[in-house]
């Protein structure tokens, strides 16, 4: 795409674990210049506790939805990027949001990052631009310096959007919630469950955070209510945590269930209903459209169909996230620098089509995950992931279920040659 002389410009909007990842193949790779954006004053993204729940230094509202108990729901050994095994947790295997920090803080310091970042700097505005010297788009970039109002205007060869999707939450309309006298709030605002002593709190939604926190509230609340749609849990859960089915409507401080039971007596109402996909700074003429979390068009969950220097990292969900922002990131830079050849318009949009039920699940992965990140190496012409993250995941989805209350607590070790797991967890 570009000879030695002129690089191509490339923009990193957000530095969390997904911006790091952009940061560390770009900077490796002369032909590209590299500038990254961060609204916040610090990396990590996500994975910054605040105790604040609402506006940061910035006055803009808390990205992260950490908590203080929060343990990673998977064994750490397969959350490191495959170029940087520095957590090699064995028993527990799961380890708090504090060591995920430390990690990401390491990774920054190991590649030399910092250099690259521009800190409390909001991306504003993004907007595609043809450029008048030659038939080629541009983007053009606004954004706003935080500490001085200063705001500027930079033009780029391609975009790498990194921002998460775990700071907009989502909130269902429940009829009668208006009348309910109770607390109400999201698990993007929940910090700390010694705060619900003594409450009745039913929690909507089990699935990670759902159970997670639920957890976590058991401990101090006088009872929890999991309330969600899907198969009952089969784990032993805490003796005063009760499976309930999902809300049909709330009159005052009584939830008539979809099973057409009641609860009376409710305090405090905690949903644990996931989040949004936003991308609040795209102009419209970037051409992304999200329908019930249904982001399109996008190439492999990854690459904008219309406009293909643009790329959205870690929009699949249910997956080993750093190993493949780190699969993502490469094919990307493989496709800037010309080593990869995208397919015909038509069967980019093939392959962006819903394949599941519900749009909302569009971007669930699951098990499908391998094939994916494999098939982004095969064409990109780079190294597959070690087995040792497809093998652990596998072991680790199938126990976790088993057990609920201690499996964050598993002894996880891999055989040296990689190829097999033991996974034991305590009684």
């Amino acid at each position: 795409m570009a000879d030695q002389e002129e690089k191509i410009k490339v923009c990193v909007i957000g530095a969390g674990a997904a911006g790091l990842c952009a940061i560390r193949h770009l900077a490796a790779n002369a032909k590209f210049e590299t500038t990254v954006y961060e609204q916040t004053n610090e990396i990590g993204g996500i994975w910054v506790y605040k105790e604040q729940a609402d506006f940061d230094e910035n006055a803009l509202s808390i990205h992260s939805s950490m908590y203080q108990n929060l343990r990673t729901n998977l064994p750490a050994k397969i959350m490191n990027f495959p170029d940087y095994i520095t957590m090699e947790a064995q028993e527990p295997c799961c380890v708090s949001h504090q060591e995920i920090l430390k990690y990401l803080e390491n990774y920054t310091q190991h590649f030399d990052l910092c250099r690259h970042i521009q800190f409390n700097t909001k991306v504003e505005h993004v907007r595609l631009e043809l450029s008048e010297h030659c038939n080629k788009e541009k983007w053009s970039v606004q954004v706003k310096k935080l500490k001085t109002n200063e705001i500027k205007m930079q033009y780029f060869d391609a975009i790498m959007i990194c921002n998460g999707h775990y700071f907009d939450p989502y909130v269902p309309i429940i009829p009668g919630i208006d009348s309910f006298p109770g607390l109400i709030l999201h698990s993007h605002v929940y910090r700390k469950p010694d705060e619900f002593f003594g409450k009745k709190v039913l929690v909507l939604g089990a699935a990670s955070s759902g159970i997670d926190i639920g957890i976590d509230l058991s401990n101090y609340a006088a009872c929890v209510y999991l309330s969600h749609n899907h198969d009952r849990l089969t784990s032993p859960l805490p003796l005063n945590m009760i499976q309930v089915a999902g809300i049909e409507n709330i009159h005052e401080t009584t939830f008539r269930l979809r099973d057409g039971t009641t609860i009376d007596g409710i305090n405090v109402l905690l949903f644990c209903t996931g989040y949004k996909y936003s991308f609040p700074f795209l102009n419209e003429n970037c051409d992304i459209r999200i329908d019930n979390n249904y982001v399109t068009p996008l190439y492999k969950h990854l690459i904008n169909i219309k406009h293909p220097s643009m790329c959205i990292i870690g929009i699949p969900m249910a997956v080993v996230p750093f190993p493949m922002f780190h699969m993502q990131v490469q094919y990307f830079l493989a496709l800037l620098e010309g080593r990869v050849a995208l397919p015909t318009k038509s069967v980019m949009l093939e392959d962006s089509i819903l394949k599941t039920p519900k749009k909302r699940h569009a971007h669930k992965l699951m098990d499908r995950q391998w094939d994916y990140n494999d098939s982004l190496a095969t064409v990109g012409g780079f190294n597959r992931l070690p087995l040792f993250y497809k093998i652990g995941y596998r072991a680790w989805s199938v126990q976790r279920s088993a057990n609920l209350l201690r499996y964050k607590d598993s002894k996880f070790v891999f055989s040296e040659d990689g190829q097999s797991v033991e996974l034991i967890i305590p009684e």
